[in-house]
Order: structure tokens, then sequence, then C-alpha cells
């Protein structure tokens, strides 16, 4: 066989060798896109989730708040002092025991006030003799006078003499009735109703003026003092309420209303006093006691909420998962601000009876089909 013939058949063989791996290559590919046709039309795994992960919207009363503590102080307190200087022979109240406005709280013995009463009421006694005696003297002098046998100075000195013996007499009559009013301030009363809070002298006491007796608290309104960041308090306002709970009393709620606020800062910090009154007419809360609350800053009757933890975002788009006709859906929402610690009013994009997925449950595919599971006990 010639070279050439050689050549040829070589070439032959080439050409088949080529022509049936670009046959191969085509089928492989051919078996690929069917294969990957075929994956697409095949229909997604569905998704089942537990009552549990779901959320269904509900039309409801929605509060913006603010967190706040503090601690209870009586609006009304007083401490009854001696008035008078003397031996304490009397207290009739205990702490924690009720009193009524008037009612009588201890006795001073009266001994020394009424002995000044008495000395009080001998220097008036002079003191009307002295003036009934300057005005005769002055009548006997005018007599003279119209005669001519005594001068008018004369006249006006003992006329000088009534008149201070007038003054005399109202002073003593002044000091008698500071006496008297001495006499009745060694009966120590209750000016406001309330429930004693300390007994601060005992019976047999020798007390000075002014010495602190008793201390009476009224319960029936407390004040609740508490710190709001300077920051937040342009949303602060009197009339504002607040709703707080108390250690000791479980999940009860209990509510009062903003009544004063702050000016300034308080020192050395960046916080602004504010002052809620509480109605607390049973008297179950107490002076003292600390207080967990928030402050109602606005309040929206029929508002769609969502859980915080439901809401996500994305290349700064707010979004949530809901099922639609059993379908997941993902859906854009705009929402208002944080109605309070775990909801997020929703303002577009949902609305009541709408289900939404609660938690975030990481990767989802909008467009699979969702299922929800019955629950374990259901399934037993």
């Amino acid at each position: 066989m010639s070279s050439n013939a050689r050549r040829s058949l070589l070439a032959i063989a080439v050409a088949l060798a080529v022509a049936a791996a670009l046959f191969t290559s085509i089928a492989n590919v051919r078996s690929k896109a069917a294969a990957t046709a075929a994956a697409a039309d095949a229909p997604s795994p569905a998704i089942e989730f537990l009552p549990a992960d779901l959320h269904t919207l509900k039309a409801a009363p929605l509060s913006r708040t603010l967190p706040l503590t503090g601690t209870f102080a009586a609006l009304n307190e007083t401490t009854v002092k001696a008035k008078v200087a003397g031996e304490l022979v009397e207290v009739t109240v205990r702490e924690g025991e009720s009193v009524k406005r008037g009612q009588t709280l201890a006795r001073i013995d009266p001994t020394e006030v009424q002995a000044r009463v008495a000395a009080r009421q001998a220097d008036v006694e002079a003191a009307r003799a002295q003036l009934t005696w300057a005005e005769k003297n002055r009548n006997t002098q005018k007599a003279l006078l119209d005669k001519s046998f005594i001068s008018q100075n004369a006249f006006d000195n003992v006329q000088s003499n009534q008149d201070v013996a007038i003054a005399r007499l109202r002073a003593a009559e002044a000091d008698l009735v500071v006496a008297r009013k001495s006499l009745g301030d060694s009966v120590l009363s209750a000016p406001i109703g309330g429930i004693v809070a300390q007994r601060h002298a005992q019976p047999g006491e020798r007390v000075p003026l002014d010495a602190r007796i008793v201390t009476i608290v009224d319960l029936a309104r407390l004040e609740l003092g508490a710190s709001v960041p300077a920051a937040s308090i342009g949303q602060v306002k009197v009339g504002q309420t607040v709703a707080f709970r108390v250690d000791g009393f479980g999940e009860r709620e209990f509510a009062g209303r903003i009544e004063r606020i702050n000016p300034s800062t308080t020192a050395g910090s960046r916080v602004i006093s504010v002052y809620a009154v509480i109605d607390n007419q049973d008297a179950v809360l107490r002076s003292g006691m600390f207080a967990q609350g928030e402050i109602v800053l606005e309040r929206t009757e029929n508002a769609v909420a969502i859980p915080v933890s439901a809401l996500r975002e994305e290349a700064g788009q707010s979004f949530v998962y809901a099922i639609e006709n059993g379908v997941l859906r993902r859906k854009p929402v705009r929402t208002g601000p944080v109605g309070g610690v775990e909801s997020v009013p929703v303002l577009e994009g949902l609305r009541p009876g709408d289900i939404i997925v609660r938690h975030n449950l990481g990767a989802l595919r909008e467009g699979v089909e969702a299922r929800i599971a019955a629950p374990p006990s259901a399934a037993r």
C-alpha cells in the first residue's frame, strides 16, 4: 500500500473518532438538559409548620409605651409636733392604726399652761382695774378743765394715762388669748386622716416645743417618682396614663396618670424626674414600695400588630413570610414605631386574618406549598 493511501486511511479514522466524540458530548448535554427540565417541572417539597410557628393577625388596641421604674411616696404625710413644752402624759395610737381627722392622738400635762392662763387672766383684771381708775380720773379732770381750774396741759397728761391703760388692757387680753390657745394645744389631734407610720415619743417623756410625737401617712393617693431619659422627655405629657406592676401582686396591674414633670435634669445625670399620682383608696399599696411600669405615649384602638420576631429586613426592605392559599409568600410591610417590647404595628402590607410565620426559621423559599402540622396531642 502506497504512502498516499495510508495517509488517506489515517485521516478517515481521525475524522470518524472526532465525530463519535462530538456525538457523545451532544448526547450528554441533551441528557443533562432533560434532567434539569424534569427537576424544574417536578413539584417542590412542601414545608410543614407547627401551629406555634404561625401567628394569625387580629385588629386589637395597641399602645406605644415608655418604660419606667420608681418608688411610691404618700402624697399627704404629716408629723404631729408638740405645740407646748411639758410632760407627755398619754399617746393614744400606735404604728399601723388608722386615725380620722380631728381624732385625739396625745395629751401633754396642762399644769404649766393652766398656770400661765391664770397669770394672764390676773394681768387682764389688773389692767382693767387701772383703766377704770384712769377713766374716772379723766372724767374728773375734764370737769375741772371745763371750769378752767386746771390747764389744758395737765388734762392732756391725764388723757394720756387713760390711753396707756387702754393699751395695757388690750395687750393683757391678747396674752390671755395666746395662753388659752396653748391650753388647747396641750391636746394633740390628727390634722389629716390616715395611718400612723411612727410614734416618736412615749408617755412619761418631757417633750420640748416642736418635738415630734406621731407621723401620719395618708395612703388614699400615692405618688410614683420615676426618671425618664432627657432624650425621651419630649414624648411625655401631663395627663398621660401610667400602667405598672408591683412586687408581691403578681400580674395585677395598677394605673395612674402623670401629674408633674420636673423642669430640669437631675444633677449629674441626663434624666428628668416625672411624678404620677395613683388612687389607692383600698390602701393595698404602701409608701416605699418599688414599681415597674410604662407610660402610655399613644394608643390605637384597631391596630394590626405583628411579633417583632416575625419581622425581617433585606436591602433596607422590611418583610414577613405569610401563607396565602396554602403557599408561602414574601410580603413587604411598612411598620410604625415599636408598640411594646414584643410587638410592632403594621401600617401597610397586612390585614386582619393574615397568617404569618412568627419566628425566624432560617431560609424559606417563596412559592412552596405550606402546611400546618397537627399538634402532638392531636397526632396521638
